[in-house]
């Protein structure tokens, strides 16, 4: 007995006229050809997520290595590794690490809040940020009355 009359005996298609035979074998083909595509989608699904993740392992392993760097280098200058100063350098390490790979930089951590600083606007912080500026003072609207008024020392939500 072959698949296919097992998936007829299955659905309850098995022993019956020439005409509804005919009909069963059409859905059974139906059937298995969507369970074969269904099969394909899952093996091409996992695929993917199996890269996604060998891929997120080494951005990991980078910028772990990139701030290692960066502490050794602060600490070679006297300074404090955690010092807001020392952000950028591990960032720079981590770029040229990656470049000497072949692979590319790690991935920005996402900015989720921002000081105003003397001269910005919500446009301006809108336009640096890459969002909308509709959501970033509907974001705002229960700290920031009027968007026209920011000042300096504000903290503002991203959307």
């Amino acid at each position: 007995m072959g698949l296919l009359d097992n998936v007829k005996k299955n659905l309850g298609f098995g022993g019956k006229g020439a005409d509804e035979g005919s009909e069963a074998t059409s859905v059974d083909r139906t059937a298995v050809n969507q369970a074969a595509q269904d099969a394909a989608a899952v093996e091409v699904s996992a695929s993917e997520r199996a890269a996604a993740e060998t891929a997120a392992a080494q951005a990991a392993r980078q910028q772990e290595a990139a701030d290692a760097a960066a502490a050794q280098e602060a600490a070679n200058e006297g300074l404090d590794p955690e010092a807001p100063e020392v952000r950028p350098q591990a960032e720079e390490a981590a770029i040229e690490a990656a470049a000497g790979s072949g692979q590319p930089g790690p991935v920005a951590p996402r900015v989720t809040e921002v000081v105003v600083e003397q001269g910005d606007t919500m446009s301006g912080i809108a336009a640096q940020y890459g969002v909308d500026l509709g959501a970033l003072i509907a974001t705002n609207a229960d700290t920031v009355p009027n968007p026209d008024r920011i000042y300096p020392g504000q903290v503002l939500r991203l959307p």
